[in-house]
């Protein structure tokens, strides 16, 4: 974690996890793909979402660091409606992923356009 942008919030992670191993405690971390339709998952992005937007937001979460962070427009879907919200992250797969629809988006645009002589 040397030279790591994050490494307050990283350290302070890693401690319930320390303090489980010290206690004899066993411990399994589980990779959960994000966006895939998981329930608690979905739940958790919601939680984070509402508690980073509160009034009670530490400065330690909102101080720019030297990674850039990318922005992007995805839909979110909300009881039977399609709203679409900006999205903000370092990069990650989810940005990957974005830019490739951009992509794909963009080369589908342009060969309709190419056809109807737009």
């Amino acid at each position: 974690m040397v030279g790591a942008p994050d490494t307050d919030i990283l350290s302070a992670a890693m401690e319930i996890p320390r303090k489980r191993h010290t206690a004899g405690t066993a411990t399994f971390l589980v990779k959960v793909k994000a966006h895939r339709g998981e329930p608690a998952n979905e739940g958790a992005d919601i939680l984070a979402d509402k508690a980073i937007s509160g009034p009670n937001v530490g400065k330690e979460w909102c101080q720019r660091t030297n990674r850039a962070v990318f922005t992007w427009t995805k839909s979110c879907r909300e009881a039977g409606k399609v709203p679409y919200q900006d999205r903000h992250s370092t990069f990650n797969n989810s940005v990957r992923d974005a830019i490739r629809i951009g992509a794909a988006e963009n080369e589908v645009q342009k060969h309709e356009e190419k056809l109807t002589g737009a």
